[in-house]
């Protein structure tokens, strides 16, 4: 009998299962893999978005298949009471960290989220003697599992689920900002570790001293931060700047919509612990400037194009370099296409059966 037919099977938990969520997405490919290894595997979730309905059971009726013959992966991201039920289970374990935020980016913005984060960094440290093998989403990560103490660590890098961006785009915003003007494009949580009042300082000056026929499409969800992007909207309205959409939570087909009409991607966070858009502008062939922080490095490698202090005026010329020079905007995409390389599904899956493999079973 070989290790494979002795497991059970191998299972994932987490917190949220939510629409177009990086996490999710890197969840249900990994089921796929799982299922492609010949293991018995499926997902558990607190929470789940109606238009995931089927994709996963509630984490309580995990409690009827675990078994010391199963490994369970724990996609961990923030404090829940997930975590008390993981720790009492008998399961071979394993972590995938997609990384916490550090609480003080929300202090005055949100106490929920500022507590959710600070309670997930002290669970984590209360993880550290009964996990088996502790894989982070990237470099940056898993050196944050090692100085929380984790003996054993890798990385297991997030994929793009192609059959997500094939999908045709919308239409109406296609016809809205197909218009020849020049599009910046920031996608994300609307959250204070993004940082996005320095992505609209930098379109600031592009728009008002280089290019008036340009805007900037901001995408992603307020939820839980609506003062967060009140302030963003009074700062633009402040800046005089017509030319700013917030689109909110976009569906995959809004979300490719605004990748095809994007000229630029622009980055400014000073948290990430992977950050997916910068791959999902590499798939769509946009050249990105992005701040040389957290995990961002890491997830870029050589390409794209760093910046190591926010003169805004500076990256606004830098846009406009990339946006003209036809042999430099070149460079940089080619550069990323072969960065986009090293996140194919084929290496996640050996990656996977790997860290599998290390169980003694």
């Amino acid at each position: 009998m070989t290790r494979r037919e002795m497991v059970k099977g191998v299972y994932q938990i987490l917190p949220n299962m939510s629409y177009g969520d990086a996490i999710t997405n890197h969840v249900l490919v990994i089921k796929d893999i799982l299922k492609e290894l010949g293991y018995n595997t499926g997902v558990f979730s607190m929470n789940q978005d109606p238009r995931l309905s089927g994709l996963a059971q509630s984490y309580k009726d995990y409690r009827s298949l675990s078994s010391e013959d199963n490994i369970l992966i724990y996609h961990f991201s923030i404090g829940s009471e997930i975590t008390d039920f993981f720790k009492t289970l008998p399961d071979k374990k394993m972590i995938v960290y997609h990384n916490i935020t550090p609480s003080h980016f929300f202090l005055g913005i949100n106490r929920m989220a500022e507590e959710d984060c600070r309670k997930g960094r002290e669970e984590l440290k209360g993880l550290v003697t009964l996990v088996d093998v502790a894989l982070g989403v990237s470099e940056f990560n898993r050196l944050g599992l090692e100085e929380a103490g984790f003996k054993i660590t890798g990385v297991l890098p997030i994929v793009l689920n192609d059959s997500f961006y094939s999908r045709k785009p919308n239409r109406r915003l296609l016809k809205m900002f197909n218009d020849g003007k020049v599009n910046l494009l920031h996608v994300g949580r609307i959250a204070p570790n993004k940082k996005i009042e320095d992505v609209i300082r930098v379109f600031y000056f592009y728009n008002h001293k280089i290019n008036p026929a340009s805007r900037l499409l901001i995408v992603g969800s307020d939820v839980n931060m609506e003062n967060y992007a009140f302030g963003l909207k009074e700062l633009s309205d402040g800046f005089g700047l017509g030319e700013v959409y917030f689109i909110g939570a976009a569906s995959i087909e809004e979300l490719n919509a605004c990748y095809r009409v994007a000229h630029l991607y622009i980055c400014m966070s000073e948290h990430e612990g992977f950050c997916v858009p910068l791959l999902e502008a590499m798939y769509f062939g946009i050249p990105i400037i992005a701040y040389n922080s957290s995990g961002i490095p890491y997830t870029l490698g050589d390409a794209g194009m760093l910046v190591n202090e926010k003169n805004f005026e500076e990256i606004a010329e830098m846009v406009d370099i990339l946006v003209r020079d036809a042999e430099i905007r070149e460079k940089v995409i080619e550069g990323q296409r072969k960065r986009l390389e090293d996140f194919s599904r084929e290496r996640l899956r050996e990656s996977l059966k790997e860290y599998l493999d290390r169980f003694e079973i």
